[in-house]
């Protein structure tokens, strides 16, 4: 990926850059980006037309107003969800989903990590199995696939690897809404924010509709968390000294009389590693934006309509944060603006809404694997990346998982 040759070659730099025909400012210093984001972010409107024609209009990808509604629709739900309750939930599906990636495989099927996710995600703020929904999550991995090969194409492009990137779209569309009016029949159950979603999809007003949040609300809160227990797993299997050190805190902690997200929140250890991996492989590396007005950043001028992308890559590598920002380190100070429990979720107004609920699931996730397996690198080749909304490694991780102990129960918490 260009953004990680860019933070090696123009450490800590802003620069100007062309992607599909189309110039952009590429941000990757902490103290721009931060008055983008947070100081001036009234001047900077999203830049996801490309998102919102794959994926609808929905909260991850509207301004304003809009965006506002959409927030004040979600957010509480995922600021106030019952922190014990996910640690349940994602204990029994990191379990579950051990069995799949322990079958005898050189390779992390990353379906396997998306369904694991999106199954804590729906049983738990919507109360049913994932798999009762009958939704296809590589179905939505194909179609996150086509808003990120659009990116930034420039407005009445129309050459023939465009048409052919689109000619499937509105079929595929087509079929993952279909899924998605489980959630629309009389015997579905009506937890409050499914309630509080079908009364605003009412209000023709407000142009809401279901399905595209729904859409929107699983690829942005378990593709996301998906893709980064992959790269954990890939970290563990290069670092076997640092996977022992962190297997000794969770078996610690899962030998006790009642595991508990209270108890598991104290070890710094866990949550450290989770940062890092944020830091190193950012699930969404990117946010897209655009100047409104023109204005003068430090040494550099951006006018109107000026495209810009906040480099999380780059902020996260920064040599003026970490001494050695490309090596994995769980004793570094916690509070650096670099670290990737901080920035890796973006900062100021539109920071990620499901940040806290990510972070309890990443962990929980993380002290599950850890009690019941090893990692094992199969590959020695470094990561071909590919960006489908969110960073992953071509072909999946080169991982075999093997369980510890020998009679596994998916069923118990421990």
């Amino acid at each position: 990926m260009q953004l990680y040759e860019l933070a090696r070659s123009r450490n800590g730099e802003n620069l100007s850059a062309v992607f599909n025909d189309t110039e952009v400012l590429i941000i990757q210093r902490f103290e721009e980006a931060e008055h983008i984001l947070r100081s001036n972010a009234g001047n900077y409107r999203k830049n996801m037309a490309w998102f919102r024609q794959t994926m609808g209009a929905s909260r991850f990808s509207e301004d304003g107003h809009a965006w506002e509604i959409r927030k004040s629709l979600t957010q509480s739900y995922l600021s106030k969800f019952d922190r014990e309750n996910t640690f349940r939930l994602a204990s029994l599906y990191a379990r579950e989903s051990l069995h799949e990636l322990t079958a005898d495989r050189s390779r992390i099927d990353d379906n396997v990590l998306s369904t694991m996710t999106a199954s804590v995600l729906v049983d738990n703020f919507f109360g049913v199995p994932f798999d009762e929904t009958c939704i296809d999550m590589t179905l939505l991995a194909e179609l996150m696939a086509y808003g990120s090969e659009t990116s930034f194409v420039p407005p009445g492009k129309t050459s023939a690897v465009y048409r052919q990137t689109l000619m499937r779209l509105p079929e595929l569309r087509r079929e993952i809404i279909r899924a998605f009016g489980y959630f629309r029949k009389k015997e579905t159950k009506q937890t409050p924010l499914l309630k509080s979603l079908l009364a605003a999809d009412a209000r023709t007003s407000d142009r809401i509709i279901l399905e595209h949040e729904l859409m929107t609300f699983l690829a942005a809160g378990a593709e996301t968390s998906a893709s980064t227990i992959g790269w954990a797993c890939y970290l563990l299997a290069r670092h076997p000294d640092l996977q022992e050190r962190l297997r000794e805190s969770a078996i610690a902690f899962w030998q006790e009389d009642t595991p508990s997200w209270k108890q598991l929140s104290t070890l710094r250890p866990l949550a450290a590693f989770i940062s890092e991996t944020l830091r190193l492989y950012p699930p969404a590396p990117i946010v897209s934006r655009f100047a409104v007005e023109a204005e003068q950043l430090g040494d550099t001028y951006i006018e109107a309509g000026k495209n810009v992308i906040i480099s999380f890559i780059g902020i996260q590598h920064d040599q003026r944060f970490r001494s050695a920002p490309w090596t994995v380190d769980i004793n570094a100070d916690p509070s650096s603006k670099a670290a990737g429990d901080v920035m890796a979720f973006s900062i100021g107004p539109r920071v990620c809404g499901g940040k806290h609920f990510a972070l309890v699931e990443l962990i929980t996730i993380l002290s599950v694997y850890l009690n019941h397996a090893s990692f094992e690198l199969t590959d020695g080749t470094p990561p071909i990346f590919k960006w489908k909304s969110q960073l992953l490694r071509e072909g999946g991780h080169p991982v075999r998982i093997k369980w510890l102990d020998q009679h596994p129960k998916a069923n118990t918490m421990n």
